[in-house]
């Protein structure tokens, strides 16, 4: 991180000032150095282990959100601008989170044209498949008693915005937060203000808000501490914690029509610093693994064959990949390769990325309605509406089934499958 911040010396000058006077990076740096210090135990050079406490979540967070913010130059260095100054650090390094997550979730970030002084600004606009989205983030003042957002969600929608808007709030609380509490406090900060909040004369603008808390920096000699999000919708009646929908369907096709959202949600959960920024298998980057099958690489399988990879499975119990390669002449293959056990180890630290892809594994545990409905949904999808008919020959509204399409066909089917799965489960 201190190549990305220090190239003009400022990393430099900051550790020539005693220690309580340096910048906030540069003294978690000081107390990262000073923890990995206390817990080596391996020869210096070697690889060490070091437990990972709040501070070294901050720390080394911030150094990954700048590099998934390293394609976007623009935007890392308008961050960094911010990062360095000391009034504007911890709104900064939020958004920098914030930033990550709609990366994560696949979208393409752009700063919105600041010399345009005749407007305000949000901190930057997503786009992913041809749709766009005004972000904005506020951070609030470190541990404050209260839980009420209202004045950063006023705040924040006060701010012009081009697109659709996401406002993401952070607690910035360090204590412990009852998520009971929580969820009552800020739903009626946020949906108590829906009727009567005005911007400019005029009534305020739906927005999708996520409230936060990434209260790392605050519990820094803390193990495994505890992040937390809620998601709401201001003025978007179908979307966000506490909505009831009638039916399986009505839910999915809520989750469809807020597909951006529920994917940045998604990216909030699964966020975590990997050992290897780019993501790559620690026991193939460091060299435990030596090989490595990557779905849509060409190999030399035998003397004069090259085959590309397709496809592959592990069976853990044989210490065995099966890998399905397409010939040249077009032709499938399957060939079995003997595991190491630093490949095993591979595997089971990463079983959906092994081959260098996100595959989904087969089995596993369904939780809840919704999963069920998805993966019975998943697998009629291309059942001809003949066969579903078929199949729904005993519903009592089968002439109207009839005149729906195929894909609101799937749906009903799907939805009468979850339903009678759970009443024979209730059995």
């Amino acid at each position: 991180m201190g190549s990305v911040l220090g190239r003009d010396g400022w990393g430099t000058r900051e550790l020539e000032k005693p220690l309580n006077d340096r910048h906030p990076i540069l003294q978690w740096y000081d107390a990262v150095c000073r923890h990995k210090k206390k817990h080596a135990v391996q020869p210096e050079g070697e690889i060490q282990s070091t437990p990972v406490n709040g501070l070294m979540s901050a720390y080394y967070g911030l150094a990954y959100n700048l590099y998934l913010l390293k394609h976007n130059a623009e935007l890392q260095a308008f961050l960094i601008r911010r990062l360095k100054r000391a009034k504007d650090f911890h709104g900064a390094y939020y958004e920098t989170f914030v930033a990550a997550w709609f990366i994560l979730a696949g979208f393409e970030l752009a700063l919105e044209n600041e010399e345009d002084s005749t407007r305000t600004h949000t901190e930057f606009t997503a786009s992913r498949d041809g749709r766009s989205y005004s972000v904005e983030a506020k951070s609030r003042a470190a541990n404050k008693s209260n839980l009420d957002v209202g004045n950063q969600l006023y705040k924040a929608l006060q701010k012009s915005a081009t697109h659709p808007r996401f406002v993401f709030i952070d607690m910035n609380v360090g204590g412990e937060i009852d998520p009971h509490e929580l969820v009552k406090v800020v739903s009626s900060a946020v949906h108590g203000r829906e009727a009567n909040m005005t911007i400019r004369g005029k009534p305020a603008p739906p927005a999708y808000v996520f409230v936060t808390n990434e209260p790392n920096h605050l519990r820094p000699n803390e193990q495994s501490v505890p992040r937390l999000l809620l998601g709401l919708g201001f003025k978007i009646p179908d979307f966000g914690h506490g909505v009831h929908y009638s039916s399986l369907i009505e839910a999915h096709r809520a989750r469809e029509k807020h597909a951006d959202a529920e994917s940045v949600r998604d990216a909030f959960a699964k966020y975590q610093i990997p050992v290897t920024f780019d993501g790559e298998i620690p026991e193939f980057a460091f060299g435990e693994a030596k090989r490595r099958f990557q779905i849509g690489r060409t190999y030399k399988i035998e003397k004069e064959i090259s085959a590309t990879l397709m496809s592959g499975l592990v069976v853990e119990e044989a210490k065995a990949a099966y890998l399905l390669f397409q010939m040249e002449d077009g032709s499938v293959r399957m060939l079995t390769a003997e595991l190491t056990e630093p490949e095993i180890t591979a595997y089971r630290s990463h079983p959906e990325t092994f081959f260098g892809q996100v595959l989904k594994q087969q089995g596993g545990e369904l939780k809840g309605p919704m999963e069920l409905f998805d993966f019975l949904l998943k697998s009629c999808e291309n059942t001809p509406k003949e066969k579903l008919l078929e199949n729904m020959k005993n519903y009592p509204d089968l002439t109207e089934l009839k005149q729906l399409p195929a894909d609101e066909l799937r749906l009903v089917y799907a939805q009468g499958l979850t339903h009678s799965v759970l009443a024979k489960s209730k059995k």
